[in-house]
């Protein structure tokens, strides 16, 4: 026995030794290849000669400004964020940060210098858009800006405020959206401008549910699943996530006269045609490009971008609109993508002069002739002057046109932003109209737009026969930076052949089922919320064919029509909101399920028999104590809580006049025990609640440690004097408290979002931390 603990403390002993030896060349490591990044950064050389030969002989920066162009260029791009205009709650946030944080942001001082504070972004609406120039060492070591960041952080994750660069705001804004549109966002991944098209839907708050909807479609299956994690914090029901490729996008049928007996083609109102690009726009924020970047690397993208173009007008109604942009200067990708396609259109599309609709922003007009360059540096004027061993590389269709075409198509309306203009990055906007029917598609009619099912087959088959190298292709293209979006460069030939074929439908995914108003779970639940008659239960989605449901989700009307018309002819990746959580409750025996926060900001109002009103203290009350007592709360609210039973509950506040703060509706979900009430809501939610209500977070942590010693306390206490034990009378709080402690661990924070991410987790490790990021 001696000698075995002889041994395990000698065993304990080295492994000690091995960890402590570990874990300094772990930090030796960790800080040598941090230096070494920070070296490769300092070092980089931020110039390319061919870079300036090719852009100084296209002409389209204005005559004296190179210098300052070039120079902007070389710099680090500024922080940029936008306060989420769908919400009411946008003027309370706005409000905040400018009262809360900027002003006491403009004595900041780092080394002796004042550290200019954030700024709007003067031609974005509302002043719901601001940038600001901060280096990351006055970002950590300011304590002002370190809270302002964490600020940011927790409000992105709630989905109150995105960060997007600056740029890539723009095209949405261009579309002109209404909430009665249909608007397809052809490479949406990650994100960020569907975000901003879901936000515009949802512009007029008294239609909680608009009748448009939101088709974002990426090629790259597993970036449609980090794209969930950006597009679920807006709340709507009336987005769906596709994976498709773009340049061969089916079309979608639907149900026009609701009974299943004709089908027609949709065609979109909006269009958003992000497309891959060589990202020369982007070197301010990736410096590895000045390295890498010729002239030629435009050329391998010309075709994919003029296929996705085509494929969006064949897909746009007519009188609709479609945005093309690149985050490229390259003529190649701009200029002569939407000069061929004008051509090719013979006059049914046009472009519109968009300038005037945002009118504080500082742009370049589109150029009428530009050259093309060899990797070399030769340039070239004509088709006819290149040599022969670069036909195959540069395409007829680069060379700009001849005068004559020129004249009809007013390039000119086309729309470059320049970085030193207002401190972004560099982007091209063209902004098309579809006039008439294309030359080369059948005039749509009464008889005509019904689905032929012959086309719809050779459709399907067209895409399922798809090489492996077609496949690989499709996804290296449209994995590359488009717009703000951090996508993937082309890997070389050899490296782009997988080994295993892929499979087209990715991972697979879980049906998306409807449930019918004889369903045995409705009725208990509609009697138990006072679900008004009205109610489109058939809206209520599922995802499991056997078994209980977990949980029901709920999709507007155009959403449902789409599943229901496409099952077989779509790739389905994710949609609508959560509306209920299956949640059994001895409390509740009539009722297992509760209500999910996500589907509150549309659906509120339709929980009327569980819906509760509630003043600003109450609200605070609730949503800083872990249980209180219905009776700590107004006589108007326990009235309300008292005359119904225990189970899930919405709790609703609304400012009763003009003084009030904040002006604005709150909303979350919540639990009705036997004599006590807490929410069910995640941290960040709480704490962005908490905040319009006037309460900052070190308060509501010096409250929380306060109470905490305060149990602490009375918890020994209790243990050396016998006469603090509780009576009788007090058993039943403590039992109904203990019950509410373990449903809580329940909660929004943990069910719903392990449940929701399910889909997301089947990715790996690197779209976790890719997410992140």
């Amino acid at each position: 026995m001696g000698r075995s603990k002889h041994r395990n403390r000698k065993r304990n002993a080295n492994s000690d030794n091995n960890s402590a030896e570990r874990q300094q060349k772990k930090a030796q490591w960790q800080e040598k290849r941090q230096g070494q990044g920070q070296k490769h950064y300092e070092d980089l050389r931020r110039e390319n000669k061919i870079f300036d030969k090719y852009y100084q002989g296209q002409g389209f920066v204005p005559d004296g400004e190179w210098e300052d162009f070039h120079k902007t260029l070389t710099n680090a791009l500024p922080v940029t964020f936008r306060i989420n205009g769908n919400r009411s709650q946008a003027k309370e946030m706005l409000e905040i940060i400018q009262g809360q944080y900027l002003q006491k942001m403009t004595e900041v001082k780092v080394d002796g210098e004042v550290v200019q504070p954030p700024k709007r972004i003067d031609w974005y609406p509302d002043q719901l858009a601001w940038h600001m120039d901060v280096s990351r060492k006055a970002m950590r070591s300011t304590v002002m800006y370190s809270k302002f960041h964490q600020f940011l952080v927790a409000e992105t994750e709630s989905g109150n405020i995105s960060r997007q660069e600056a740029v890539s705001m723009i095209p949405p804004l261009l579309l002109d959206i209404k909430p009665h549109h249909k608007v397809l966002d052809m490479c949406a991944a990650p994100g960020s401008k569907t975000a901003q098209l879901i936000e515009l839907l949802h512009a007029d708050e008294k239609q909680r549910v608009p009748d448009g909807f939101v088709i974002a479609n990426d090629a790259d299956n597993k970036r449609c699943y980090l794209m969930v994690h950006q597009v679920k914090r807006l709340l709507s029901p009336c987005c769906m996530i596709v994976n498709h490729d773009a340049s061969i996008f089916p079309k979608f049928r639907s149900n026009s006269d609701g009974e299943g007996q004709k089908m027609e083609f949709y065609q979109f109102d909006r269009i958003l045609a992000d497309v891959p690009c060589s990202g020369d726009g982007t070197l301010r924020k990736n410096p590895d490009l000045w390295k890498k970047w010729n002239p030629t690397h435009a050329y391998s993208l010309h075709g994919l971008q003029m296929k996705i173009l085509k494929r969006g007008l064949e897909l746009l109604a007519v009188g609709g609109r479609l945005v093309y942009s690149t985050c490229s200067f390259h003529p190649a990708e701009d200029e002569a993508v939407v000069a061929h396609m004008l051509k090719k259109c013979q006059g049914s599309v046009e472009l519109i002069d968009a300038k005037s609709e945002i009118p504080e922003l500082k742009t370049v007009p589109g150029i009428k002739t530009w050259r093309i360059m060899s990797k070399e540096g030769t340039w070239y004027e004509k088709y006819e002057d290149l040599p022969s061993n670069l036909t195959n590389q540069i395409r007829d269709t680069m060379f700009p046109p001849t005068p004559e075409e020129e004249a009809t198509m007013n390039l000119e309306r086309c729309i470059r932003v320049l970085p030193h203009h207002q401190n972004t990055g560099g982007f091209f906007i063209a902004v098309f109209q579809k006039t008439t029917n294309l030359p080369w598609l059948k005039p749509t009619t009464d008889e005509t737009s019904e689905v032929d099912i012959e086309e719809v087959a050779k459709m399907v088959q067209k895409e399922a026969d798809k090489t492996e190298t077609d496949s690989q292709i499709s996804v290296d293209s449209t994995a590359l930076t488009s717009g703000d979006d951090k996508k993937r460069k082309p890997e070389s030939p050899k490296q782009s052949k997988p080994s295993k074929k892929p499979r087209l439908q990715g991972y697979k995914e879980d049906p998306f089922l409807f449930m019918s108003a004889d369903d045995p779970m409705w009725p208990s639940t509609k009697k138990f919320y006072k679900l008004p008659d009205d109610f489109p239960c058939n809206q209520a989605m599922y995802r499991s064919e056997e078994g209980s449901k977990r949980s029901l989700y709920f999709v507007s009307a155009g959403i449902k029509n789409i599943v229901e018309c496409n099952r077989e002819r779509l790739r389905f990746i994710n949609m609508g909101v959560k509306l209920f959580s299956r949640s059994p409750s001895p409390l509740v025996p009539d009722c297992d399920f509760r209500v999910a926060q996500e589907c509150l900001t549309s659906l509120h109002m339709k929980f009327t028999g569980r819906h509760i009103d509630i003043a600003k203290e109450d609200a605070c009350i609730i949503l800083t104590e872990e249980n209180p007592f219905i009776s700590s709360l107004s006589d108007k609210s326990a009235k309300q809580l008292n005359d119904i039973c225990p189970g899930s509950v919405v709790f609703y506040y609304k400012p009763e006049d003009s003084n009030a703060k904040p002006q604005c509706e709150v909303v979350f979900c919540g639990w009705r025990g036997k004599v006590s009430v807490r929410s069910f809501i995640g941290d960040h939610d709480r704490q962005h609640n908490l905040m319009l209500f006037g309460m900052s977070l070190e308060e509501i942590k010096a409250k929380a440690a306060t109470l905490k010693a305060e149990r602490k306390a009375l918890a020994a206490k209790s243990v050396v004097d016998p006469l603090s034990i509780p009576m009788d009378s007090d058993k039943e709080e403590k039992q109904e408290l203990q019950s509410n402690e373990k449903l809580g661990n329940k909660n929004e924070q943990s069910t719903d979002n392990k449940e929701e991410l399910t889909h997301i987790d089947k990715g790996s490790k690197e779209q976790s931390d890719a997410t992140d990021k």
